[in-house]
């Protein structure tokens, strides 16, 4: 629960200091759930700073992860650019294969994808280095990513088409690599950074009224920013909203009577994001957030709570459905998804299904979690269509077991993703692709 703090005597501004904390609160959740992954895999060991973390097997049920994709390897590592650059690479990518790196900044945004679709399938090394770093680069050096922050973080993605292609897709999993600029000769090593001041993470301080410490310690390690976010972070500034500003944020955060606004300002955030969520894939979009950049970042928000640091759509397209007709998607009930055309994906494409509200995989006896180019005996038409059964017993037919993917025993959200989308389905399909969903009886 959200701290609870005595009510303040109203005078004429605070309503707008409530809304100016409950826009700040959607538009830094992506970078608090961000620095709660952070702050948790230091802690506990899970990652280190430099170092790439591989996944040992695509996800599967059980393993706490949420909306990943079963036909997937995933890496992911923090690098911190304060004393040197880094450097993330990859040898030359076998031809029609699905693997890319992704840069994210410490506020959730995507800095370059690099790989099979961002540069292509041919290897190299890009340097990635921090604000206001001016320096020679190696030979060699394909290209530099200048993101926001100092500290970034680099996820892969191998795809894994049929489980006989996990040995390969392990293998180039792991030719991804990341090392400190010095590491390629010519540049002498330089001092380590200091340690950072890290605040540690709370629930209840993070989601309530304390979001605003960690979104100014954020924007102490993040300071350039676009103009548009330097103009609404200043609007919060002189609000009282946050402490400081981007040439010293403080240390403390708002006064009291302030931090009693902040957190209503928060609760309203955080229910500008549940009824988003909630009309995403009933057919509504989702709203709550004033205006254009409002509704920019309320959409970031609800795309970090499917999967945090997604891929942007021009390199991984997803497509969900959470309800059909205003019904919510429930494996009581049997569904046919109907593909006119073959996805349009230029390298993979996948089709998974998650119990809901959990987003996790849920175990079946076929042990059958996604549906992809690599599934066998799929009832592709002669007109190039494709028919799937999503539901949570096998169907009768042998035409409908092979092209069967079993559904959670209730509520479920279904996903199809296109990696390397081809550009009419990217941001959203064309008319002559768009797949259909109907349920049977």
């Amino acid at each position: 629960m959200p701290e609870t703090l005595p009510a303040p005597v109203p005078v004429p501004h605070d309503p707008e200091v409530v809304r100016a904390a409950a826009e700040a609160a959607v538009w830094a959740h992506p970078a608090l759930l961000g620095y709660r992954e952070l702050r948790t895999e230091l802690r506990t060991g899970v990652a280190a700073l430099g170092v790439l973390d591989h996944d040992e097997a695509p996800p599967e049920p059980g393993d706490g992860t949420r909306h990943a994709d079963p036909l997937l390897l995933r890496s992911s590592g923090w690098l911190d650019l304060r004393a040197e650059p880094a450097v993330v690479g990859h040898p030359d990518l076998p031809p029609g294969l699905y693997a890319g790196a992704q840069v994210v900044d410490l506020l959730g945004r995507t800095v370059g994808h690099l790989g099979a679709v961002g540069t292509g399938p041919d290897g190299g090394d890009w340097a990635v280095v921090g604000p206001g770093w001016e320096g020679p680069l190696p030979p060699g050096v394909r290209g530099v990513l200048r993101p926001a922050s100092s500290l970034v973080r680099v996820i892969t993605r191998t795809a894994v088409p049929a489980p006989g292609d996990l040995p390969a897709a392990r293998a180039v999993q792991r030719a991804f690599r990341v090392r400190p600029l010095h590491a390629l000769g010519g540049v002498t090593p330089p001092r380590p950074a200091p340690s950072v001041a890290w605040l540690p993470w709370d629930e209840e301080r993070a989601w309530g009224a304390g979001f605003v410490d960690y979104l100014a310690l954020l924007l102490r390690l993040t300071p350039a920013l676009d103009p548009a976010d330097r103009a609404r972070v200043g609007r919060w500034v002189r609000l009282g909203v946050l402490p400081g500003g981007p040439d010293g944020w403080g240390a403390a955060g708002p006064d009291a009577r302030t931090r009693v606004l902040v957190a209503r300002g928060a609760a309203l955030g955080a229910a500008q994001l549940a009824d988003a969520l909630r009309r995403e894939g009933l057919g509504g979009a989702g709203s709550g957030a004033a205006g254009a950049d409002g509704a920019a970042a309320l959409r970031r928000a609800v795309a970090a709570e499917h999967e945090l640091h997604g891929p942007e759509p021009e390199e991984v397209r997803a497509v969900r459905w959470r309800a059909l007709d205003g019904e919510p998607l429930d494996g009581r009930r049997r569904y046919r998804l109907t593909l006119r055309t073959p996805p349009p994906a230029r390298l993979h494409w996948s089709l998974a299904a998650y119990a809901e509200p959990s987003g996790e995989l849920v175990a079946n006896r076929a042990r059958r979690y996604a549906l992809g180019p690599g599934a066998p005996d799929l009832p592709w038409g002669r007109d190039g269509s494709l028919t799937l059964a999503v539901q949570h017993d096998a169907p009768a037919d042998p035409a409908g077991r092979a092209g069967w993917l079993p559904a959670p025993p209730g509520p479920f959200s279904l996903v199809l993703r296109l990696y390397a989308p081809v550009p009419d389905a990217a941001p959203d399909p064309g008319p002559a692709w768009s797949p259909a969903l109907r349920a049977l009886g």
